[in-house]
């Protein structure tokens, strides 16, 4: 069965298709942590075990996503359900799809929040409250705007606006007319920070922790924590990439395309984490991660005066930008889904889909105040959207995926689905979901359980 046209359009162009996909897998929070576990795990070793993992586990499973998008043309549980109807295989195959947008929602909810926050530490770097401060200052602020429910959903209503505007426009005038515009300016900004922090921070120290090379600090964690990182770097399992692909022409050479994204989110991490690393390393402040990277530690890297709120700036103005870009292709996915199984104009559907996303995000927001108590088996809220988020419903649904492109579908519809360009490469792309990445994302759910160190703790008591 041939690739059909789409209904609804297609990208203007292979670039902007190329911006809006960097837009959805670009990530300060995972891709600028590769410098830093660099420095944790043997420098060029950790490296070269993720470059690795990219191109056997994240680019084969990128490159399904986008195919299957392509393939169906239609909401991702609909778009299952037929596919699975053609090559005779359950037709329950259509709550992979349905699983993918609960991801995607879920994760908006709270990056929706992060993104608030990064506009008001925006308005209070640039007016020149946190350049200069100490541990008890940075963590009295960020406190002060987490525990304020008042605030936090003004931020958090303010961007959930921005997203919603942004997809209502469609893909084409809304999506990618963004992409094009706030893309090149992320990186200008990675570039113009990583440039400032090395020229006021510990440009050698950063760079001797990062490609000194020491094998014997790479072992089975290192090697696990560069798998890990590799399947989340690229925004993959959320039907994010399916969604996206299914305006793209059954002519684009898909893996092209990936590996595009790949070199250009590693160049990204690369610059901008040098950047934050040489300037930790300057003022003496512990690396970290998340939440504390962000809105703790960072603040305490900055040094007084003009140069630390330029470089307050330049920091949270790249935060809001990859995250509104980042929100808007979440936001598309259920977008889709409300379009097509309601019939609703997509105005509407955007709308209506923003409206779940912000009421799942108020809940984060209480996490931090009135609600930081209440906890079930010791999380609370917010911290068990992110568990299910990211050690569940991800690994999950991108492990299903390959089972269901490399075993359930035959190797005629697969091949249909894969399309006409570049067919040399399919057997290798069959075999590589079948086996390294299938095995990764095994590897990936364990880490994420936290059975691997239960492993790994029995072993050491043998």
């Amino acid at each position: 069965m041939q690739i059909r046209e789409s209904s609804y359009g297609y990208w203007s162009s292979q670039p902007a298709f190329l911006a809006v996909a960097c837009g959805a897998a670009l990530g300060i929070g995972s891709s600028a942590r590769v410098p830093f576990l660099m420095s944790e795990y043997g420098g060029p070793a950790f490296l070269a075990v993720y470059l690795l993992c990219l191109l056997m586990v994240a680019l084969p499973i990128l490159v399904a996503e986008w195919s299957l998008g392509r393939w169906m043309r239609d909401e991702l549980g609909a778009g299952f359900a037929r596919l699975s109807q053609s090559c005779g295989a359950n037709r329950h195959w259509k709550w992979l799809g349905r699983l993918a947008v609960v991801g995607a929602v879920t994760i908006l909810s709270y990056y929706s929040v992060i993104a608030g926050w990064s506009l008001g530490y925006l308005f209070r770097g640039a007016g020149g409250f946190l350049a200069g401060r100490d541990a008890a200052d940075a963590s009295r602020i960020f406190l002060k705007l987490a525990r304020d429910p008042e605030r936090s959903l003004a931020w958090h209503t303010l961007f959930m606006v921005m997203v919603t505007v942004t997809v209502s426009y469609g893909f084409r005038e809304g999506i990618e007319r963004a992409a094009r515009r706030l893309l090149p300016a992320a990186l200008l900004l990675a570039l113009a920070f990583a440039g400032l922090a090395l020229w006021v921070g510990a440009p050698q120290e950063a760079f001797d922790a990062m490609f000194t090379l020491d094998l014997s600090r790479l072992g089975w964690r290192g090697v696990v924590e560069a798998l890990y990182l590799a399947f989340f770097t690229v925004g993959l399992g959320l039907g994010v990439m399916m969604t996206l692909g299914a305006y793209l022409p059954a002519s684009v050479p898909l893996v092209q395309l990936g590996l595009w994204v790949i070199a250009i989110d590693c160049v990204f991490g690369l610059v901008l984490g040098m950047g934050l690393l040489a300037l930790l390393m300057g003022a003496g402040v512990p690396t970290s991660n998340g939440l504390t990277l962000f809105f703790q530690s960072f603040p305490l890297a900055l040094p007084a005066g003009g140069v630390g709120v330029t470089l307050a700036i330049l920091f949270y103005m790249l935060l809001f930008l990859v995250t509104l870009l980042a929100g808007a292709t979440l936001l598309e996915p259920v977008t889709r889904f409300l379009m097509e199984r309601y019939r609703q104009t997509r105005v509407f559907a955007a709308t209506g889909g923003a409206v779940i996303v912000w009421t799942l995000g108020v809940g984060t927001l209480l996490s931090f105040g009135v609600t930081a108590e209440l906890r079930l088996f010791g999380q609370n809220y917010f911290e068990w959207m992110q568990f299910l988020t990211s050690f569940v419903i991800v690994p999950v649904g991108g492990l299903m995926l390959c089972i269901y492109v490399a075993r359930v579908l035959p190797r005629d519809q697969s091949l249909a689905v894969w399309g006409p360009r570049e067919q040399w490469l399919h057997a290798g792309w069959r075999f590589a979901l079948r086996y390294p990445a299938r095995l990764g994302l095994v590897v990936v759910l364990l880490h994420g359980l936290g059975l691997l160190d239960w492993f790994a703790g029995l072993w050491a008591g043998s």
